[in-house]
């Protein structure tokens, strides 16, 4: 079985974006999840993957994105129809994969991740639009891993400064 690992950035209020975009500009969050998921599969749900935009397929990255629709194409990328079967063929190519969104996808595969890595961004979002948030770490079932996290922000990229936290699931 592959490690999961689950990644996301948040605002101070856990907000993840509109559910059809990011509500922030931080580019070296950007490189930072680049760096993190190159080479892996990253697997996503239809909203996640149509928000990249000019940006899909992920590059360097096996791009498998789950959705209800049975006739939807990701031109570049695989579709699945379930988690399960998202997490099933990226395991036939790599022992590491990646969950990248969006909230929904995040809170059902909560249950099977090993990893989340989080980018907490220093700014409260305010919008009219509605959003979506990511899902609640309880401690009962993480942990923060202090050497792979920061404990200082991180300098200022673009709209926020920012800091990253590693949490593994308890055994």
């Amino acid at each position: 079985m592959a490690v999961i690992k689950m990644i996301w950035a948040q605002d101070k209020s856990g907000r993840l974006g509109t559910g059809a975009e990011m509500l922030w500009h931080v580019p070296a969050d950007f490189k930072h999840f680049r760096e993190s998921t190159l080479g892996y599969p990253v697997i996503m749900g239809r909203k996640s993957w149509e928000a990249l935009g000019e940006y899909a397929p992920l590059k360097q990255r096996r791009n498998i994105v789950i959705t209800r629709n049975k006739d939807f194409l990701a031109e570049g990328g695989e579709v699945a129809y379930s988690l399960d079967e998202a997490i099933a063929l990226a395991e036939t190519t790599s022992d590491l994969v990646w969950i990248a969104g969006g909230a929904t996808i995040y809170q059902e595969a909560l249950e099977v991740a090993d990893e989340l890595v989080v980018s907490y961004l220093d700014l409260d979002v305010e919008t009219n639009a509605s959003v979506v948030y990511a899902p609640k770490i309880d401690a009962n079932d993480w942990v923060l891993v202090p050497e792979e996290s920061d404990c200082q922000w991180r300098e200022k990229s673009g709209d926020a400064r920012w800091k990253v936290a590693v949490y593994r699931r308890r055994r």
